[in-house]
């Protein structure tokens, strides 16, 4: 459960969601996939099967459910850990690189699951 302070801090809404991601890992001729668990304007929270440490600089391929145009956006992957019961990695990976259409596109998705509840 997270606190007050953590929930102010938090500058984008996280809304939960659970669609393909495929993350490329540059320089390492590397190619994961993924789900996507949630997603702000800011990042997004991916599961894998493979560790990756923070730091990490990876593209993230996806297409938003509610979306026919492939999205593509770079970014660090800023904590990683291991859940034992999923048998998987969650990652969270700040967005460093998209265009302004993608990143209007991604905020009116999120606005949107908001308005729903969900999340």
């Amino acid at each position: 459960m997270s606190s007050e302070s953590e929930k102010t801090q938090r500058r984008f809404f996280r809304a939960s969601v659970d669609f393909p991601v495929t993350l490329i890992v540059p320089g390492h001729e590397l190619v994961l996939e993924g789900s996507a668990l949630d997603l702000s304007g800011g990042g997004m929270r991916v599961a894998t099967r493979t560790d990756l440490p923070p730091g990490q600089s990876v593209w993230l391929r996806f297409t938003l459910p509610d979306s026919d145009a492939e999205k593509l956006v770079r970014g660090n992957v800023v904590l990683s850990f291991y859940d034992a019961s999923k048998k998987q990695y969650a990652h969270g990976v700040a967005f460093t690189q998209y265009t302004q259409d993608v990143q209007v596109e991604i905020n009116e998705f999120v606005t949107r699951r908001k308005a729903e509840g969900a999340g």
